[in-house]
């Protein structure tokens, strides 16, 4: 990319203060950096607009075997690897490649295998893509039973989503790799 400076690298500076010859090329790249921070994340505050269950209730549903699905929106990679709640299914809401990105047919898999009225819990690592599906979810497709746990799988505490020590912080059972 130019930006307007050619840089000779056999030529020296005679003399020049090295911060007037590079502050305006760092500068322009310091802002473009700045500009992409934070895509992963998104500033939106999913407290309150998406439903939370907790620990309690988890234990509670399973002693009654009510019927509810825990769906994991994690990667294939993390539920291989740092283990997952048993049964639990396995959906992912981003896809890795370079960048990570959203997977496009997951709105269209969850309304497919599951009525509006079905009661689901989303689980992810930390309660953020759980409730940017679960939101999806609710304003896209109706879903009117859709529960986040707070916190994820391995427990969070970021401003805007629901914030717990995790699924395995708070004892419930989950499956080794």
């Amino acid at each position: 990319m130019y930006l307007g400076v050619q840089i000779n690298p056999n030529r020296r500076l005679r003399g020049r203060n090295p911060l007037r010859v590079f502050l305006p090329l760092a500068l322009p790249a310091v802002a473009l950096l700045a500009g992409c921070a934070g895509h992963d994340h998104p500033k939106e505050d999913f407290t309150g607009r998406v439903k939370t269950v907790n620990a309690e209730t988890i234990r509670s549903w399973m002693a009654e075997e009510r019927d509810f699905t825990i769906v994991d929106v994690r990667s294939e990679g993390e539920y291989d690897s740092d283990g997952h709640a048993p049964e639990a299914r396995l959906r992912p809401w981003s896809i890795f490649n370079r960048n990570p990105e959203r997977n496009q047919a997951f709105l269209a898999e969850m309304t497919a295998e599951f009525e509006p009225d079905d009661t689901i819990v989303l689980l992810c690592s930390h309660a953020m893509r759980a409730s940017q599906a679960a939101a999806a979810l609710q304003e896209k497709r109706g879903f009117t039973a859709v529960y986040v746990f707070p916190g994820g799988y391995e427990g969070h505490h970021m401003d805007g989503y629901p914030a717990g020590d995790g699924w395995k912080a708070a004892g419930l059972p989950f499956d080794e790799w």
